[in-house]
């Protein structure tokens, strides 16, 4: 009896230690802080903080937090060796996006150390650069030029995702995405049965795009890196909660496996290129053979003439790109896609609304993405996927004095998050026709404005269904709007820092949603339980089916 009453007596013991801790903490949080201190998210175990919920339950957590703070925001969460805040509100998101002493490299090097294998002298040069990613520095900043990597990191991704690179980029993603699903589906009128949605899509349109950014080298000298990285991103989100090596041998070596194929393409495509000078285009917009474009080519150069940075590193940061523009825009379009195919009304009025969008041809299809861009139907969808989707935390700092945040001082080169899925899904802010589309599920016609309905639109109530009304009193079209949706909508984060990679995603989703509606007649074949969304990625990508989604395709055209 005497061996059953020790642990009957720790077990007390604990117990009741725990919940004095839970009191201290709820009462240390309810206790009147300065004006200008934050309040701390309680937490029930002093040394551990909470560490343990915020990395490993993220979405619970900020479900609690959000309970906890009742829109007072920003929020102070301490963790086992540091603290962080976070940030939601319209005004206060604005406000953090509007701020031009902000920068991001502190997370973006911690990011590169614990998921993409950098080494700590080259993660030392993104964490110390406190120098912006604007022409000039943020004052105060003493950072060398030639160590000012988030400034030409930033002016090489918004030269060739945003500028001249665009239009050349999405024209090699089309003919590659094209060619891709010519060959996975013949031209019979016969059903294919496919296993997996899913699979189909990371292998097709994850393939297209690489092969659209970097190149066809890239894939032929290793044929396996789409399935890897693929395999890699299932496993990222143990890396990024710093799991040591010992635990998860599996993903480190899957991480020095992509990282040595990508080395090996930045060895072969710097031989060729200094072999055949001849074929380096003469137009910045062109591809280029061995580097797939301008920009991989030049950025290349540039990191390498970075201060710390070798070529590990530069291959650790192409690995980031590579998986940043890869795993969170291929499972977007397929979320897309699949409410297309989910519902057979919808995917008829789509195929009919694009007829003058995209066409077939002697050479495959003809898309006109000018008029793709202007489709109001396919642009709400494409919304609202978005919406519906992205979870991600946007981060910012700033290095070099407190910030003043919703009367609430923020220290110095302290860590600020902004999640996208609490943005997305605020009740106060966000039309739900009365609850008829609550927030957590997809609603297609969610950013469509009808002129004669003042309950449409994103919004609640929808302010510019009337004002729409005023400017043209004699329409009857509904309009795709993001109108308001400032620091509300904020699936590419927003400001100087947002993903320069936007303009390139939305051209993604909207050629090949609209290329597999044309082309295609899709069944799926799963029950309604698989086409649920999960959320395993919260903070670090999107939602994805929660199983597999078999289907049947078969050529229209």
């Amino acid at each position: 009896m005497f061996f059953i009453l020790i642990p009957c007596v720790a077990a007390t013991i604990v117990a009741t230690s725990l919940i004095f801790n839970v009191l201290v903490g709820w009462l240390r949080a309810l206790e009147k802080a300065p004006s200008t201190t934050a309040q701390t998210v309680p937490y029930t175990i002093p040394f551990i903080k909470s560490t343990f919920s915020f990395v490993f339950n993220g979405p619970d957590f900020y479900r609690r937090a959000s309970n906890f703070c009742q829109g007072q925001w920003p929020v102070r969460v301490d963790l086992l060796n540091d603290e962080v805040y976070l940030v939601q509100g319209q005004k206060n998101i604005l406000s953090v996006f509007s701020n031009p002493g902000l920068t991001v490299t502190r997370a973006y090097g911690i990011v590169l150390k614990y998921c993409f294998g950098m080494d700590q002298q080259a993660v030392d040069v993104y964490v110390s650069d406190t120098s912006g990613s604007r022409h000039r520095p943020i004052s105060s900043s003493t950072t060398p030029h030639n160590s000012r990597v988030s400034y030409h990191t930033h002016e090489n991704l918004t030269q060739g995702l945003l500028g001249s690179g665009l239009d050349s980029t999405t024209q090699r993603f089309e003919a590659a995405l094209y060619a891709a699903l010519d060959k996975a589906v013949p031209s019979i009128s016969d059903w294919k049965f496919e296993p997996d949605l899913t699979q189909f899509f990371e292998e097709h349109l994850g393939t297209a795009l690489l092969q659209a950014l970097c190149g066809p080298l890239l894939v032929e000298e290793s044929p396996n890196l789409v399935r890897k990285l693929w395999q890699y991103d299932k496993l990222i989100m143990a890396l990024a909660k710093r799991l040591p090596s010992w635990l998860i041998p599996g993903s480190y070596q899957l991480r020095d496996e992509l990282l040595a194929m990508i080395m090996r393409w930045h060895k072969l495509a710097t031989e060729l290129s200094t072999a055949h000078p001849e074929r380096k285009p003469s137009d910045q917009s062109q591809a280029d053979p061995y580097w797939g474009s301008a920009m991989m080519r030049e950025r290349n150069k540039m990191l390498l003439t970075i201060d710390g940075q070798d070529r590990r590193s530069v291959a650790s940061t192409d690995l980031g790109f590579i998986w940043a523009s890869i795993t969170n825009v291929v499972p977007s379009t397929m979320t897309l896609s699949t409410h297309i195919f989910h519902d057979s009304t919808l995917a008829r009025e789509l195929r009919s609304r694009l007829q003058e969008c995209i066409r077939p041809d002697t050479d495959g299809v003809q898309c006109n993405m000018e008029k793709l861009a202007k489709e109001p139907l396919l642009l709400s969808m494409y919304a609202e996927t978005l919406r519906f989707g992205v979870q991600i935390h946007v981060p910012r700092c700033s290095p070099h004095q407190p910030l003043n945040l919703a009367d609430k001082i923020i220290p110095a080169n302290k860590l600020l998050l902004i999640n996208t899925a609490l943005a997305h899904t605020d009740e106060e802010v966000w039309n739900t026709r009365d609850g008829q589309y609550p927030l957590n599920t997809f609603w297609a016609q969610r950013f469509l404005v009808d002129p004669a309905d003042p309950r449409s639109g994103p919004l609640k109530p929808s302010r510019f269904a009337k004002q729409l009304r005023t400017a043209h009193p004699d329409s009857s079209r509904e309009e795709f709007s993001v109108q308001g949706l400032e620091g509300i909508w904020i699936p590419y984060g927003g400001g100087q820092h947002a993903c320069p990679g936007r303009l390139l995603a939305k051209r993604v989703m909207l050629l090949t949603s609209a290329m597999l509606v044309t082309m295609f007649d899709v069944e799926l074949l799963a029950p309604e339980s698989a086409l649920q969304f999960q959320s395993s990625r919260f903070g670090f990508g999107v939602r994805k089916p929660v199983a597999q989604v078999p289907f049947r395709i078969r050529r229209r055209c």
